[in-house]
């Protein structure tokens, strides 16, 4: 048993290099909780990442951005005040227990009861420190060391490299899309379902924000088409559509791939990720598009109802729904014929190398040669820089080269530093 002595929590909020706009909303800031967790032979520092609006969109529009954002840290304080005292063998068992005690009590912080990944969101660096102690504990050196028995057969891969998925917000230009297929990306993730101005969710509204929409495929696929690459099966680039829950029936949805078909895209499309709100249960096995789950599948129960409904794929989130949860979702996925990639939170370089070494170890997606990982910290933080230089001493941050990031042996032999404890440490303090 790991004995916890003590949970304590700081912050620093981290400035964007312009507004961030998906779900409709748009981000000036992310808020890092930096959580400290002692125990009776070791410290684990980690720093994770909180998206309100990400997370659940109601926070968001219902509050100020600094008051969604005390709403959610609110919750990973109220979990540092139960984990003190507490002792636990796998942080596994840990993790759920505490998402679902807290339940009722981010219901009373935000005045109703927020999505379930809303309380996970604020559970990551807690998460993440009890895995760096527990392999502390035990004596793992490697990330291989923390993977649980029964999933090991799940994440048996060992890409040479992962092809970097930079994200096309609603503000990145032809210009910027050009840059970033110069460089060598294969996947695109696109966000589409932007409101338009006096949005308010009426049929005239969903009907703009359709043409908007169309208008944002056929822009991105006149440009990509261009391009060829030999990260994927078929030399073409890729696509990666996120709607965000956008999409308010399934006739409306259909006209977008009507319209993506149209163009060409749509056999280019790897996956399109939530279409529908997660309370809109519609069956999507006779759409003609692999169909993704992300906020929806809060758990593997919640997971299991997406594919049972037709979905085909998961965005795993380990920065934003906690490596305990990752890890029983991706298993549950990959066991039923889904695809799986590990996508981004905007997170900072020390949960964006997590990202990496869980994404290096599954399958990789049908349309793709390699494994993948969503990176777009480096595209948005004003600090992105300074950031990378408070990585755990010998880690370093690794650009992508030719639009992938390089998993060599030095890459799986050098995961053992992630379990540092002295990365961030000075930011606490601070």
């Amino acid at each position: 048993m790991i004995h916890i002595k003590k949970c304590t929590l700081s912050y620093q909020r981290e400035p964007l290099l312009a507004p961030f706009g998906f779900k409709g909303g748009y981000l000036s800031e992310l808020w890092q909780p930096i959580v400290k967790i002692e125990s009776d032979g070791f410290v684990a520092v980690c720093p994770s990442v909180q998206s309100v609006l990400w997370s659940d969109a109601r926070v968001f529009v219902s509050n100020s951005e600094t008051d969604g954002n005390k709403k959610m840290l609110a919750i990973t304080e109220r979990a540092c005040e139960m984990l003190s005292g507490q002792s636990f063998e796998r942080p596994d068992t840990v993790t759920p227990y505490l998402a679902e005690s807290l339940y009722d009590y981010a219901a009373k912080v935000c005045g109703f009861a927020p999505a379930k990944t809303f309380v996970l969101n604020a559970l990551v660096g807690i998460d993440f420190a009890l895995w760096m102690l527990y392999a502390a504990s035990n004596g793992i050196t490697d990330f291989d060391g923390i993977i649980p028995d029964e999933y090991k057969g799940t994440f048996d891969s060992r890409h040479g490299s992962l092809a970097h998925i930079p994200l096309v917000s609603y503000a990145v230009d032809g210009d910027s899309l050009r840059g970033l297929l110069d460089g060598g990306t294969a996947l695109l993730k696109i966000k589409l379902g932007r409101h338009v101005e006096g949005d308010n969710g009426s049929q005239a509204d969903m009907a703009s924000m359709l043409e908007w929409d169309v208008n944002r495929v056929k822009q991105i696929h006149a440009i990509a088409e261009q391009y060829t690459t030999d990260k994927t099966k078929d030399g073409r680039i890729r696509y990666y559509f996120d709607a965000n829950g956008r999409y308010d029936t399934k006739a409306r949805f259909e006209a977008l791939l009507d319209a993506m078909y149209g163009v060409g895209a749509l056999k280019q499309t790897e996956l399109i990720e939530e279409p529908f709100a997660e309370d809109n249960e519609i069956d999507v096995h006779s759409l003609g598009a692999v169909i993704g789950a992300d906020e929806s599948a809060h758990s593997l129960s919640d997971l299991q109802k997406r594919l049972a409904l037709g979905y085909r794929a998961v965005a795993l989130k380990p920065a934003a729904k906690t490596l305990s949860v990752s890890f029983a979702m991706a298993d549950a996925a990959i066991k039923s014929g889904a695809g799986c990639l590990t996508a981004d939170l905007t997170v900072n370089p020390l949960l964006a190398m997590w990202n990496r070494q869980f994404a290096s170890r599954i399958k990789a997606m049908p349309g793709m040669k390699v494994g993948c990982v969503e990176v777009n910290g480096d595209q948005n933080y004003v600090n992105w820089q300074q950031m990378c230089t408070l990585l755990p001493q010998g880690l370093s941050w690794q650009d992508a080269v030719g639009g992938a990031f390089l998993a060599d042996k030095d890459f799986y032999y050098n995961s053992g530093r992630l379990f540092g404890t002295n990365g961030y440490a000075a930011v606490f303090e601070r």
